[in-house]
């Protein structure tokens, strides 16, 4: 487990509680609290999936938009276009496979607690991560 037994807290995202470092680069494992939300983007080396744990968020996936509450799984496929908001006290484990996304969310959760806008922020980390704007 990152730092300690809690994690290591990425301000306005949550907290990693397996990096890519611990899994040899095969995954990251991130419990989501927020407040950050993505817009719309894709991935196109990684897989994502979410297991909703409290709250609910409203995805949207291709084309589609759905609401996904406690125990519901959300599987992105590399190259989908996705994204989500949440509602109260919305909180959920992302899986990422393989690892390589988590720099980007700490860049983006400390520009972000640091005030700075996430459309200025996902301007600077394009290209860097393997996330781009759909």
């Amino acid at each position: 487990m990152a730092d300690g037994e809690g994690g290591r807290v990425i301000p306005m995202i949550g907290t990693v509680k397996v990096s890519g470092s611990d899994s040899s680069g095969s995954f990251e494992l991130i419990e989501y609290v927020g407040p950050a939300v993505p817009p719309p983007h894709i991935h196109r080396q990684r897989e994502e999936a979410f297991y909703v744990l409290e709250g609910m968020f409203r995805f949207i996936l291709g084309a589609v938009e759905f609401e996904a509450g406690p125990g519901s799984l959300v599987h992105v496929p590399r190259g989908t276009r996705h994204g989500f908001t949440t509602g109260p006290s919305a909180r959920a484990l992302l899986f990422v496979a393989p690892a390589g996304l988590e720099g980007f969310f700490e860049e983006l959760g400390e520009g972000l607690a640091a005030g700075r806008s996430g459309a200025e922020l996902r301007a600077a980390l394009s290209g860097r991560f393997d996330s781009e704007p759909a």
